[in-house]
């Protein structure tokens, strides 16, 4: 998947997309367009070449103690 010129904003709280829906909301990155649902948990990485990834945290498992 490839967007151009969308804007985004990092900084020491996190990822911010910029782009508003002009002129209407297909000029911009939307997550109905992704796997990804409000809420998802990432975690921040580096690839083989130095570059950001954010990989999505797995579902946890929870333990029951017996």
């Amino acid at each position: 998947m490839m967007y151009c010129d969308f804007r985004f904003e990092i900084n020491e709280q996190g990822l911010l997309f910029n782009d508003k829906p002009d002129p209407d909301e297909t000029h911009m990155v939307r997550i109905s367009n992704t796997t990804f649902e409000p809420g998802d948990k990432f975690t921040l990485e580096l690839d083989e070449f130095g570059r950001m990834f954010f990989r999505k945290d797995g579902p946890l498992q929870l333990n029951l103690e017996l």
